[in-house]
C-alpha cells in the first residue's frame, strides 16, 4: 500500500507518503520526502527501522500528526496552543537572537546560543514531543519567555512523594521563566494554564513543580492549577542547594 497525502504547510502544499512497505518508506526518504508508516494493512509489521514516525493502523492517521510530521520535515515549530494574549511554540534557531541579554543566566545558556539550540531542537522536540517553548507576546509580537515541560529532575524523595499514576499517564515538571520587562502582567499563569491542558489532551501527562518556599509566586501560580503540596524539603544534602523546597503536584481526583 502506497497513498499520498497533501498537506498545505504556511501557504505551501507539500506531500507526504504512507506506505506499509518498509522499502519503499525509505527510498522516499533518503530522496527528501517525509514519509510515515503504517502496520495493519496486510504486509506484517515489516521491518520500519528508519522510519521516524509509525502508526499501528490508517484510523491513527489524522490531519494533526501529518502536519506534525511535515513540520519536522521542514524544520519548521509546532504551535502549543494560543491564549487570549500569547503564542507558545517551539523555539526555532533564530529565538536565540531575542533573548535580552539581561536574562543570560545559566537556564538561558542552550537557547541563547543559535547552534545549541538548533541540537536541542532536533533532539528533544523530535524524540520526546515536548521540552521548553517559546513564549510569545501576540501585539506587538515578542519573545517574553519560556515554558514547558520536562521528565522530572526531583531529589530522590521527592520523586518517590509523587503520587502514583495510571499506566496511561505520566509525570512532567512545568517550568516556566517569563524575562523581566514583562512580569507582572499574568503572562507566567497564561502561558501555565495552556501547557497544563495541553499535557493532559496531547501527553497523556499531568504536572509537577518544585519550587523554593519563599517564592510566593511560583507558589500562588502552582495553587491556581490545581496543584497541592505533597513534599517540603529542607535538607540541603537531599537537594544540594540551600533553603527549603516545595514539590507540588497535580491533585488525583
Amino acid at each position: 500500500m502506497k497513498q499520498e497525502r497533501t498537506l498545505s504547510i504556511e501557504g505551501k502544499e507539500y506531500t507526504l507518503l504512507i506506505s506499509d512497505e518498509p522499502q519503499a518508506l525509505l527510498e522516499a526518504k533518503a530522496s527528501g520526502r517525509a514519509v510515515l508508516g503504517c502496520l495493519d494493512t496486510g504486509n506484517g509489521e515489516g521491518d520500519f527501522q528508519g522510519i521516524p514516525y509509525v502508526v499501528p493502523s490508517m484510523e491513527y492517521v489524522t490531519e494533526e500528526l501529518l502536519e506534525l510530521i511535515l513540520r519536522r520535515y521542514l524544520g519548521l515549530p509546532w504551535l502549543i496552543d494560543e491564549t487570549e494574549r500569547l503564542y507558545i511554540r517551539e523555539f526555532v534557531k533564530e529565538d536565540a537572537e531575542n533573548i535580552p541579554e539581561e536574562e543570560y543566566g545559566k537556564e538561558e545558556e542552550i537557547f541563547r546560543d543559535p547552534d545549541k539550540l538548533e541540537v536541542y531542537i532536533k533532539n528533544q522536540y523530535g524524540f520526546y514531543e515536548y521540552g521548553t517553548w517559546a513564549v510569545l507576546k501576540k501585539s506587538p509580537s515578542l519573545l517574553i519567555g519560556m515554558a514547558g515541560v520536562s521528565n522530572p529532575n526531583l531529589p530522590e524523595t521527592a520523586l518517590q512523594a509523587l503520587p502514583t499514576l495510571p499506566d496511561d499517564l505520566c509525570w512532567l515538571e512545568l517550568g516556566y521563566h517569563i524575562f523581566k520587562p514583562y512580569r507582572k502582567n499574568g503572562y507566567a499563569t497564561e502561558a501555565a494554564k495552556a501547557i497544563l491542558s495541553y499535557s493532559h489532551e496531547v501527553l497523556s501527562a499531568r504536572l509537577c513543580a518544585w519550587i523554593e518556599a519563599k517564592n510566593k509566586a511560583s507558589c500562588a501560580l502552582a495553587e491556581s492549577l490545581g496543584m497541592e503540596v505533597v513534599k517540603v524539603i529542607s535538607d540541603q544534602t537531599a537537594t544540594g542547594w540551600p533553603g527549603a523546597y516545595l514539590l507540588y503536584a497535580e491533585k488525583m481526583q
